[in-house]
């Protein structure tokens, strides 16, 4: 009996350990993509984010926070700090934020 409860513990923990970080529960299926300028770039572990700042044909500004896979990770894949640099114009991929509020909305100064 004993035996059948520690192989049982065995077999279940990885399945909690692996579900830890499901993104499922974080993000919808929808896919999305966002064209703007790079405002802020935060590159850490376990997650690197990267500010973008969308601004449409009318001039209205739209803030973007897009979440990454881990420094370390990225670095891994050739990803380097300097490639994000600041003011660069960049094209983001991937799928929506499920408690994302409506994008923040400003207009420039006239």
């Amino acid at each position: 009996m004993n035996r059948f409860l520690v192989l049982t513990g065995c077999l279940i923990l990885p399945l909690t350990v692996f579900a830890h970080h499901s993104t499922n529960a974080n993000f919808t299926q929808e896919i999305i993509s966002v064209d703007g300028v790079i405002e802020q770039v935060r590159f850490l572990n376990p997650h690197a984010s990267v500010l973008i700042r969308n601004t449409s044909d009318t001039g209205e500004e739209t803030y973007w926070l897009l979440e990454t896979l881990g420094r370390t990770t990225l670095e891994r894949q050739g990803v380097t700090f300097q490639e994000l640099e600041i003011g660069a114009r960049v094209t983001a991929t991937g799928r929506k934020g499920r408690s994302c509020p409506k994008p923040k909305v400003t207009s420039l100064p006239r």
